[in-house]
């Protein structure tokens, strides 16, 4: 009887070495990453400032435009003048819209690998092996969402981004 026992318990002990998935499951945690953008400080503030730098670029084309306009009334019979003027404004714009697209796209990869590392931070802080996006998980799991939140609006907090020039 003793024997079987020491049998038993041996391939018990082979089987579980051989598959360690068995000893060690891997603990998921799920995150709401619409929440996360939304209640992030940080990336509401860069929101507002895309507005207000959106809002710039549409009256300053607005105004390019109404200068063509009157330029044309008032030189009608120098085209050539009217079509420097318009290549001129709109390389102006260009450059502008260029700027902001760069200044966005630099804005989003900040916030992005912000919240990366705050996912990072709270995944091993409570032990989590695994973390996917909240609509992926159907069932179990734990919610790292508060914790991320808490993270990324202390170390906001801790580092204010430098005020940038809104023109």
């Amino acid at each position: 009887m003793m024997k079987k026992r020491m049998i038993l318990a041996s391939s018990l002990l082979a089987t579980v070495c051989a598959f360690p998935s068995l000893v060690h499951a891997e603990m998921i945690g799920y995150v709401n990453f619409e929440k996360v953008f939304t209640d992030y400080d940080k990336a509401q503030g860069i929101m507002a400032d895309m507005k207000v730098k959106e809002a710039d670029l549409r009256k300053l084309q607005a105004d390019f435009v109404k200068q063509i306009e009157e330029t044309r009334k008032a030189n009608s019979k120098n085209p050539v003048a009217n079509e420097t003027l318009e290549k001129e404004l709109s390389s102006k714009l260009n450059t502008k819209v260029n700027e902001y697209r760069d200044w966005s796209a630099q804005q989003q990869k900040i916030i992005e690998s912000d919240i990366k590392t705050a996912v990072q931070k709270a995944a091993s802080t409570r032990g989590v092996d695994v973390v996917l996006t909240e609509q992926a998980v159907f069932q179990g799991g734990l919610d790292l969402t508060a914790d991320v939140l808490t993270k990324l609006n202390a170390a906001a907090a801790n580092n204010p981004p430098a005020k940038t020039d809104k023109k």
